[in-house]
């Protein structure tokens, strides 16, 4: 334990694993769920509800609760009533998450009755399926998230995926994130290199539009404690606007921070989030510069160039991980021309303005002829080239 347990303050770890507390009547379920995530978590069991809220109130070291719907003597949402009806905050604020046997075939999961859960989770999940959804609650376990190859283990920096890490101290406001850019200086040629991983969320104006404007926020907390969880303590996370959180780790090439970058992605696609009773996939994009492999004078110029990485990312479909900038790319330069089209043709009604179609036909134009040179597919080029030049004149008349 990395600090003594009382009655209304929590420990952290177990042995350097979170305490999650299993309860439910059967005990191939029980084994299951102890099987999955023992590996990442400190699992305890109980078969039926009162014996749970005995130990709750008794231990200290628990984190949270996973419970089916209907253990003996007591069920789950009773229990969970109990719990928030404490006098000890920490039983007030755990959370619970509910077993289901399958969320998407039970539409009562999302009325009324079952607000109050922390989450749910589904007796066929895959094991990083339930670890993706319980990071997402407090962030504990690394499902495999480093920077390093296998085997690797960086001296400092992005910690290697078997090593329990507490993260950083704090997250950095804006401001303060950069101050801290502007604190880094860099050695020519790189003594140890400095790596710059922007995180942005996928789809980000869509899901506030659906649910609010208070998403943004909620959404860029979640994340931020999930890489808090992931990182060093010696690395500096932070928020640097748009919603957006950023990484400054020492030690870390370009390669391993692509590595890294990935697995995050992974290991927030392999799980979903409730949002107002529904559910969502929840994805990022990562742009990545490190000067290991980028040459730049300041850390103000590494984020900018992690941040153009981003951008890239973004505009390619999202879950991306984006180490390198493309000048001659198609989509490069033209993000809000595509960015409309996709929308047109998802609504299947609108049409772009003269602008926007002129500007999409010059970035498309060089993609298909490389398309029909690659392909032998046989394309009208030149019909096509004169009228996206009709395009072109078109708008050139309207200046």
């Amino acid at each position: 334990m990395n600090k003594k347990a009382s009655l209304d303050t929590p420990v952290d770890t177990v042995g350097g694993k979170r305490r999650i507390l299993v309860v439910d009547g059967s005990r191939v379920v029980r084994a299951t769920l102890a099987k999955r995530l023992g590996e990442c978590f400190d699992i305890v069991e109980e078969e039926n509800g009162e014996s749970a809220w005995q130990r709750l109130m008794l231990d200290g070291s628990i984190a949270t609760v996973i419970s089916g719907i209907h253990p003996p003597r007591l069920e789950a949402k009773a229990l969970r009533d109990r719990l928030k009806a404490s006098a000890l905050r920490r039983l007030r604020e755990m959370p619970f998450v509910l077993i289901v046997s399958d969320i998407e075939n039970q539409p009562g999961y999302s009325t009324g009755e079952w607000q109050g859960f922390s989450g749910f989770i589904t007796k066929s999940m895959t094991k990083s399926a339930m670890v993706a959804q319980l990071d997402g609650l407090f962030g504990h376990c690394d499902s495999g998230a480093s920077p390093a190859g296998a085997g690797e283990s960086p001296a400092t920096g992005l910690p290697d995926s078997a090593t329990p890490q507490r993260g950083p101290e704090k997250l950095l406001q804006p401001a303060e994130f950069a101050t801290t850019l502007s604190s880094l200086s860099f050695s020519t040629p790189p003594d140890s290199p400095v790596c710059l991983l922007v995180f942005g969320i996928d789809h980000l104006d869509e899901l506030t539009a659906r649910f609010g404007a208070d998403l943004p926020k909620m959404l860029t907390s979640r994340i931020a404690k999930l890489l808090a969880a992931k990182v060093d303590p010696k690395d500096v996370l932070g928020l640097c606007g748009k919603r957006r959180l950023a990484i400054v780790s020492h030690g870390v090439d370009l390669r391993q921070g692509a590595h890294f970058g990935k697995r995050v992605c992974k290991s927030l696609a392999s799980g979903q989030i409730t949002i107002s009773a529904q559910k969502i996939k929840l994805t990022v994009s990562v742009g990545i510069a490190s000067t290991s492999d980028d040459t730049v004078s300041s850390g103000r110029e590494l984020f900018a160039l992690a941040e153009q990485r981003l951008e890239q990312a973004l505009v390619c479909g999202g879950n991306t991980v984006c180490t390198e900038r493309r000048p001659h790319c198609p989509m490069n330069g033209q993000d809000k021309s595509l960015i409309a089209l996709v929308h047109v043709l998802r609504s299947g009604q609108g049409e772009l303005p003269p602008d926007e179609k002129s500007k999409l036909a010059n970035a498309l134009l060089p993609l298909l002829q490389t398309l029909d040179t690659r392909l032998s597919l046989g394309l009208p080029l030149a019909d096509i080239q004169k009228r996206f030049s009709a395009l072109v004149e078109a708008k050139e008349k309207a200046m």
